[in-house]
């Protein structure tokens, strides 16, 4: 599968230049599993995917100034990218040829503000639990300030979102604030105001990405926190979430329900899993659970365990059955031992391999997770 990666704030970079406004202007998504010092690049979403296609400007920001959180996720871009497995594609370029679907694209959004009322809400709490799980983020800091210091409850949320500065920030979460919770002051001008602007910036950010993904016509996967725009999109034309995020859920689902200890962690492991020919039996597991046919759950691991231990032991039992069978060619002079081994060798890894092959992608993400470990 081919997949493009959004780069937050792209539709700005049309009219500005300069200094980023944000550690996170032109970024790719990062997952929201955890959160720490640093950002971890969305492994789950990555095993889905055969090649990527990003902004080359993004890209290089990425890997030749990252912010101190981005460093785990520039060191698994530059791996993909010696591995072949980026394309690049002009964002900026596109978009300027689609300015005009695209301001009539928001503009068209705008007309009924309060549609976008439970998406802001949704999206501005998606962000507001995922910051709060970070353990250590002293590098976040607007105007000699953390964003944990801050009082007001979408200030750190609208900063992220908008690209804005801390004063800026302030006034609009104080307005958001009040309009999200209040319909009747969401009816006033002063909040009509302020509301339109941060939603013309979450909208303007949404509809620029649907544009890229239907020139490119391709999936592309976005920041978590935009998810509710996407689904409030989608529902329009009778979708609730698109087939990418759907087979990316059941991924995160099956490492952290199923089999967490064989999650992918590292960039080499990451690569290992994709250059093997195992990965697609794992991504057809995926299909499946995507269709309902599997269930990722404790009785799926313990389902799954039960039959690789049952296979392992008819493994060790062929294996000796085949040795005995095959004990008699031993006696040839010269010849005998080296023939038995071959035939035993030959024999034995086809028997286990059919014995195997239903779940050969457990085989390779144990073997990838011990190799990691050695």
């Amino acid at each position: 599968m081919k997949l493009m990666l959004t780069s937050f704030g792209i539709e700005r970079a049309i009219a500005e230049s300069g200094d980023r406004p944000s550690m996170y202007y032109l970024m790719p998504p990062v997952s929201f599993r955890s959160a720490s010092q640093f950002f971890m690049p969305d492994y789950e979403l990555l095993l889905l995917c055969d090649r990527v296609v990003m902004d080359e400007m993004s890209f290089n920001a990425l890997v030749e100034r990252p912010a101190t959180s981005y460093l785990r996720v520039a060191e698994t871009f530059r791996a993909l990218k010696a591995d072949e497995r980026i394309e690049f594609a002009d964002f900026n370029k596109i978009l300027q040829d689609n300015a005009a679907l695209h301001k009539k694209m928001v503009e068209h959004d705008l007309q009924i503000l309060d549609q976008w009322i439970s998406p802001l809400r949704d999206s501005l709490d998606i962000w507001r639990h995922f910051s709060r799980t970070a353990i250590d983020w002293p590098h976040l800091v607007f105007g000699g300030e953390t964003w944990f210091s801050s009082h007001t409850t979408n200030r750190r949320e609208l900063a992220h979102g908008m690209l804005l500065d801390e004063s800026r920030a302030q006034y609009l979460a104080t307005m958001i604030d009040e309009a999200l919770q209040s319909s009747a002051k969401r009816k006033k001008k002063e909040y009509r105001i302020p509301l339109r602007e941060v939603l013309a910036a979450y909208l303007g950010y949404v509809n620029a990405n649907l544009i890229l993904g239907n020139e490119l016509n391709i999936g592309f996967h976005d920041w978590q926190d935009f998810s509710p725009f996407y689904s409030a999109k989608f529902l329009s034309v009778g979708r609730e979430v698109s087939e990418v995020q759907k087979q990316r859920h059941q991924m995160e689902t099956m490492f952290t329900v199923s089999f967490p200890d064989l999650a992918i962690t590292k960039p080499s492991a990451l690569l290992k899993a994709l250059n093997h020919k195992r990965i697609e039996e794992l991504r057809r597991l995926i299909d499946d659970a995507v269709a309902g046919r599997v269930i990722f759950d404790h009785k799926f691991a313990r389902d799954v365990l039960r039959e690789v231990l049952g296979s392992e032991r008819k493994s060790r039992k062929l294996r000796s059955v085949v040795g005995y069978l095959t004990l008699p060619i031993g006696f040839i002079p010269w010849i005998g031992t080296p023939a038995q081994k071959l035939i035993e060798e030959g024999v034995g890894s086809a028997l286990e391999r059919k014995l195997k092959h239903q779940h050969r992608w457990f085989y390779l993400l144990s073997d990838i997770a011990e190799s990691e470990f050695e």
